[in-house]
């Protein structure tokens, strides 16, 4: 009898990765126009290559740092001898630009800055409305960042050093000094390592976000790895409480592996994960309507703690609250929504225009804070509601008028739910174009007309653009 063959296994060999594209080094490139973000865009054999660095209209030796399937990507070394710059070219300020990976832009001069962004906001809803942009929300270029957030390290010698994160790395550049930041946040980036030093052993310590409010009064965040224990944490508050700093506040953060995004974070997202809180004490105060509003009520004041979400800059967000309340003119007549309310910046200048006011917001301590300063500023037509906005399935009741502030991944499902509840008007404050977008093709659809839009210039000198826009129902 024949022997019988044994089956063969299957082979349990793990696939190969396909090797990575091989960088093809240095080449000469002419820059034909703008990205979006603020990066030169050539062609080399045909293919689109993103230039870091470099200004339309100029010849650049680039080096090659990326290759993807339909582009690559590249920094500029040099311009080419013999050519000239961009005219919109001009000197960085900031001794660590070629570093720091906040204000990559600083090259380019903050007028062209703008009116790209104006540009590429007006291209982008071409396809929902031809209107001509508002004037833009600007900046001042210098000294407006009143919240900085740093990574913390310790050296051998057992001292603290804050550092932003290099551009498109996880390494770490130490700063003394911050060109957009506020003089209060500059003086405690200055004076905070030495405070630190009186503290015991900070184990597990990875960021700290420093806040001035409107007030110039400090705050600082505290952001572990791993818990400190009672004993640190008291050592810690009193070592900091100490004037300036009116507020602290001190997060675990259950994320194991560090942000590879820049302490920059310029889309003012809650980026944390998911956190424990440890302690808060304090708080900070902002006005969102500024201390000096010409309005015949006392100026609104709201309460906050560090780490929760506000706007990067106050004078901006002034000006945002204005343009919103001008574009949406809420009658007091009318019932509003605000939509990711926070600690109330948009709601409760709405509550002193409208009848009723009804917040929605997916954190429950931000629904907490916004009743609290309800009743600070005496408005009683205000009621706060905590749900999550991101599902599928939002439900909203029936109202006349709308505002939403977003995260970048937009507000789909509440554009939705906003077209089921007929509001008539909303004003849209968007910190990513790309989503404001998206969600625009649907109200467009819903029978929604775009009448207004401008850029917010909320982080100049970075690729990052906000806008506003006022939908009316047709």
């Amino acid at each position: 009898m024949a022997r019988s063959s044994t089956p063969r296994r299957p082979s349990r060999r793990t696939p190969r990765k396909p090797a990575a594209p091989r960088l093809w080094g240095k080449d000469t490139l002419a820059i034909e126009r703008m990205s979006q973000e603020g990066r030169g865009v050539a062609r080399r054999n045909g293919k689109i290559v993103f230039v870091s660095g470099a200004l339309e209209g100029e010849q650049v030796l680039a080096q090659c740092t990326a290759v993807k399937k339909g582009f690559d990507e590249a920094v500029m070394l040099e311009r080419v001898a013999e050519t000239a710059p961009c005219a919109d070219r001009v000197q960085p300020e900031c001794p660590v630009f070629n570093d720091c990976g906040g204000c990559s832009l600083q090259h380019w001069s903050l007028d062209a800055q703008i009116r790209h962004k104006q540009a590429t906001l007006r291209s982008m809803l071409q396809a929902i409305s031809p209107l001509e942009l508002a004037p833009p929300i600007t900046s001042e270029p210098t000294g407006f960042r009143h919240r900085l957030r740093l990574l913390v390290t310790r050296t051998a010698e057992k001292r603290y050093l804050l550092a932003l994160r290099q551009h498109r790395s996880r390494e770490a550049v130490t700063v003394q000094h911050c060109l957009v930041a506020a003089a209060p946040v500059n003086a405690m980036l200055k004076a905070l390592p030495e405070m630190l030093q009186k503290a015991p052993e900070l184990q597990g310590l990875r960021e700290i976000e420093i806040d001035a409010d409107g007030n110039s009064q400090l705050g600082l965040c505290f952001y572990f790895a791993a818990n400190p224990g009672e004993k640190v944490l008291s050592a810690l508050r009193d070592t900091v409480l100490t004037d300036p700093v009116v507020a602290l506040r001190v997060r675990l953060n259950a994320l194991k592996k560090p942000r590879e995004d820049t302490p920059f974070n310029a889309e003012g997202d809650d980026d944390t994960g998911q956190w424990q809180e440890l302690l808060a004490e304090g708080e900070l105060h902002l006005w969102p309507e500024g201390k000096n509003s010409e309005s015949p009520l006392p100026a609104l004041e709201l309460g906050y703690l560090p780490g929760d979400f506000t706007q990067t800059q106050w004078a901006v967000n002034s000006a945002l609250v204005a343009r919103a309340m001008d574009w949406l003119q809420p009658g007091s007549d009318e019932h509003a929504l605000d939509l990711f309310a926070g600690v109330g910046n948009f709601s409760l200048p709405l509550a002193r225009r409208a009848k009723t006011v009804h917040t929605f917001e997916s954190d429950g301590s931000m629904t907490a804070r916004v009743t609290a300063n309800a009743g600070r500023n005496d408005i009683g037509n205000l009621r706060a509601t905590t749900l999550d906005l991101m599902t599928d399935e939002v439900q909203l009741p029936r109202a006349d008028i709308a505002i939403l502030d977003p995260p970048r991944a937009g507000a789909k499902a509440v554009c939705e739910a906003l077209v089921r509840a007929k509001v008539k008007r909303l004003v849209y404050v968007s910190c990513h174009p790309a989503t404001l977008l998206r969600d625009a093709h649907i109200l467009h659809n819903a029978g929604y007309r775009l009448s207004c839009a401008a850029t917010v210039d909320m982080f100049p000198h970075t690729g990052h653009s906000e806008a506003i826009a006022l939908f009316q129902r047709k």
